[in-house]
Formats: structure tokens, C-alpha cells, sequence
């Protein structure tokens, strides 16, 4: 019998320098289901490439894809971008509690000036030290 773990999704508002994306505040989804994890980028210039880091407790950030126009897919992850690129949304597959971690939707351009909103990404299993 597979234990089916509950894992909540806190997406928190947030700046880092000039920020150019936001995403909402929360949503929940189970162990091994897929988890969807939007950004909103209305100010969006052409130049610009949509990226998605994720920092894991007590590690620094890592890389996890970006795009500019088209979908992409990786071994870790999807990212979907709308036909306006106002939008996206990163895909976690089969999320597990090693995906833990604090996400990042970062818009970044040629001129050096990037904008970023964490997405936080918890276990809610009731366990302390996760």
C-alpha cells in the first residue's frame, strides 16, 4: 500500500530588486501528483527569458529551466509559457517531499536589471526538520 503524503504549496509575494513577477499566495497538492506553479510577467519585454531557480534548506540556488517563447521540458521539470509571454506556469511533475524548496520566477534581460518573486514550496506532513 502506497502512503499518499499531503504536501502544501505556499507561494509567498515577494521582492528582489526591481521585481517584475508575482504569483499567488497558495495552493496544495498531493505526493506524486503534479504540481503547477504559476508567474505572472504583464511587464514582460521582448528580450527578456523567463527563469526558474529553486533553493533547496541550507543549499544555495539551483537552476532548474527557462525559456523565452516556446514550452520547454526537462528531466526535472516543464515550463509552459503563454502565447502573449505574460505568463507562465513551471510544472513539477511528480512532486515528492525532495522537492521542498523555495522557487524563484526571474525575469532576466540583457540589461542586467532582473526581477524575481520566491515561490515556497512545503511539506505539510506534520513532521518538524523537513
Amino acid at each position: 500500500m502506497k502512503l499518499v503524503t499531503s504536501i502544501t504549496v505556499l507561494l509567498s509575494l515577494g521582492i528582489m530588486g526591481d521585481a517584475k513577477t508575482t504569483q499567488p499566495n497558495s495552493m496544495e497538492s498531493n505526493e506524486e501528483e503534479p504540481v503547477h506553479l504559476p508567474c505572472n510577467h504583464s511587464t514582460i519585454s521582448g528580450a527578456d527569458y523567463i527563469h526558474w531557480y529553486r533553493q533547496l534548506p541550507s543549499a544555495g540556488p539551483e537552476y532548474v529551466i527557462h525559456g523565452r517563447t516556446s514550452n520547454v521540458n526537462n528531466g526535472m521539470a516543464s515550463l509552459t509559457i503563454a502565447e502573449d509571454r505574460k505568463s507562465s506556469t513551471l510544472i513539477l511533475h511528480r512532486a515528492t517531499l525532495r522537492d521542498a524548496a523555495v522557487y524563484y520566477c526571474i525575469l532576466r534581460d540583457h540589461s542586467g536589471t532582473d526581477g524575481a518573486a520566491p515561490v515556497q514550496y512545503l511539506p505539510d506532513c506534520g513532521r518538524e526538520g523537513i
